[in-house]
């Protein structure tokens, strides 16, 4: 989660029309014709077509996405403004969560992963409202797309098109996985 290489950083500049995903898909197709396709290479295809797919989205059901209910028919959860303040300012006492709150509020940027983890536990651990943690992302991030960061808290918070009713992510093992030695939590935590 630190470093160039865990992400293509490619996200600002579609944001801001500087660049199209044609034009990146074009390019990553003409690298797998001469070097092959690897795991990286999947998982940007993957993403692109993401970002796709919320745009899409966003067409065929337009307003609704923006409703507390989402595509659901389920509720969601009660803004409650003081766990709001501990997890926007990184001081909900979980590391990993602290960590990547703090990095969104310096720097404007999380990875997409740090991202679907934050939202999960606002979500799910906090019992807190998905469009509240959608609109400060909308307030922080440098590289705010409409489409994608609605797209993916609705995801998250179960509210959109998946089956599956939501996405929690066990915290423990996300740090167990993605900073097992620490070095993220301690570059945001000091």
């Amino acid at each position: 989660m630190i470093g160039i290489d865990y992400s293509s950083k490619f996200s600002l500049w579609l944001a801001q029309g500087c660049c199209s995903a044609g034009s990146i898909a074009k390019q990553l197709a003409d690298y797998e014709s001469c070097h092959g396709a690897n795991d990286g290479t999947y998982w940007f295809w993957f993403e692109l077509l993401w970002r796709d797919y919320f745009r899409f989205l966003h067409f065929k059901y337009d307003k609704r996405l923006y409703h507390s209910k989402g595509l659901s028919k389920l509720p969601g959860n009660q803004f409650d403004s003081e766990k709001f303040i501990k997890w926007s300012s990184g001081t909900t006492g979980e590391s990993l969560i602290d960590a990547g709150m703090r990095e969104l509020k310096k720097t404007g940027y999380l990875s997409n992963r740090m991202r679907q983890i934050v939202a999960s536990y606002w979500i799910y651990d906090m019992r807190g409202d998905w469009q509240a943690g959608c609109a400060w992302f909308e307030y922080q991030l440098i590289d705010y797309d409409v489409y994608s960061n609605q797209g993916n808290w609705l995801y998250i918070a179960g509210k959109g098109t998946d089956p599956r009713g939501g996405r929690p992510f066990n915290v423990a093992k996300q740090t167990q996985d993605h900073d097992r030695d620490g070095i993220y939590r301690q570059m945001w935590l000091t």
